[in-house]
């Protein structure tokens, strides 16, 4: 081959290569612009921790004939004020799972997550057959089960 003709391609291969690192290099800017967006929720979460203490306590009133009310216990609660969904659940979860009495104030958390600490809560307390009561604006109460 000549030296003209290897030049040629290898303008051409490294020109390829260019190319296809650009077309690469947009996709992953814009990937990553989605995924920036994503995570910036902006959505409106002022009701969510309302209908989720709404929900679980409602799930688990009192029904005349079903005899549920026997199982509440009346003890010593423990108080927790979690920041961080995370951090609480796991606490939560270990406290309930000791036969612990739980009372769980939701001030110091953002909504969204006070309302996923609540979901949480109530599923918690629906497999270990306990109740949820509503104390306070933003405060409840877990109990575990019989």
């Amino acid at each position: 081959m000549s030296t003209e003709l290897v030049l040629v391609l290898f303008i051409s291969l490294v020109s390829l290569v260019l190319a296809a690192y650009v077309v690469v290099d947009r996709g992953l800017v814009a990937r990553r612009q989605r995924v920036q967006l994503w995570g910036a929720c902006r959505r409106d979460h002022s009701s969510d921790l309302e209908r989720s203490l709404d929900l679980a306590v409602r799930a688990q009133q009192y029904e005349v004939g079903l005899g549920r009310a026997s199982g509440v216990r009346l003890e010593a609660a423990l108080r927790v004020t979690p920041r961080e969904f995370a951090a609480a659940a796991a606490e939560i979860s270990n406290l309930l799972q000791a036969g612990r009495v739980v009372s769980i104030d939701l001030s110091l958390m953002e909504r969204y997550e006070a309302a996923r600490l609540v979901d949480y809560c109530h599923g918690l307390t629906a497999m270990a057959k306990g109740w949820v009561f509503r104390l306070a604006h933003s405060v409840i109460v877990i109990t575990p089960g019989p």
